[in-house]
């Protein structure tokens, strides 16, 4: 009797110490909305509104991370850019989200600028994440490989023999990210970049850099001023390689 009662305490404290050490498998939700926009006035009045939303589902072992954004711009009410961007990618994660874990990624857009009525990509890839002693940076590298289907509105371009408002290849993606607390808990600089190379045509590549600087000023509240600039060496004959946008404006953070 004595040694089954022992036996029985043993069991269920080990059960007790067990479940305090081991990872609770919960699905969280968190994420972030963001408006911004910028006014310039003299020769020409321009004028220009972002709206970007950052779901993300997570759990121990995967998570879904979820980007879509929208752009408008005009100049002396000539529409310059009306764009919509999703970006959604899988991750999964081994042994408690380690240094290395595979993704897989999906890219929708759509980006009257550039004159694309729409940009497909789905792949996979993998992610580098180093470690610092200190948890005031973070950094990301990743690698990966998608199949794109373009669609353009004409069909003669810059730096390509292709002719055809159809463009579809595979493309080789570098990414990362990076994002400082410059002050703990109030000031952070992120930045983030892609270059996404065609293995169709060496002089059919992309470009894109972002650089951000958030201050918080309440609970989960920041002003946020954001540059972004675009690049892409193969364009419709009629327009600018280049675009550039800077933007100022009021974030919020949800969990």
């Amino acid at each position: 009797m004595v040694k089954n009662l022992f036996f029985l305490i043993l069991v269920l404290t080990s059960k007790s110490t067990y479940s305090q050490i081991a990872p609770i498998d919960t699905l969280k939700f968190s994420g972030n909305l963001n408006f911004a926009g910028s006014l310039t006035s003299g020769k020409e009045f321009q004028r220009s509104l972002q709206i970007e939303f950052n779901p993300t589902i997570e759990k121990c072992s995967w998570s879904l991370e979820n980007q879509f954004r929208f752009l408008y711009s005009d100049t002396d009410g000539e529409v310059l850019n009306r764009n919509w961007d999703a970006l959604s990618k899988y991750k999964i994660y081994f042994k408690n989200k380690s240094k290395w874990y595979p993704f897989f990624v999906a890219d929708l857009q759509t980006t009257l600028g550039y004159e694309l009525e729409f940009r497909m990509g789905y792949g996979a890839g993998i992610t580098f994440r180093p470690t610092f002693k200190k948890n005031s940076s973070q950094l990301l590298f990743s690698m990966a490989s998608a199949y794109y289907r373009n669609r353009y509105s004409e069909s003669i371009f810059t730096n390509s023999n292709r002719i055809g408002n159809q463009r579809n290849m595979v493309r080789l993606i570098l990414h990362y990210t990076q994002s400082t607390q410059l002050i703990e808990n109030k000031l952070v600089l992120k930045t983030n970049g892609w270059f996404l190379q065609s293995t169709r045509e060496s002089a059919d590549y992309i470009l894109k850099l972002s650089i951000s600087l958030e201050f918080s000023f309440a609970r989960n509240m920041s002003l946020i001023t954001n540059y972004r600039f675009i690049y892409e060496n193969v364009t419709l004959e009629s327009l600018d390689n280049r675009q550039q946008f800077t933007s100022i404006g009021i974030k919020a953070d949800f969990n």
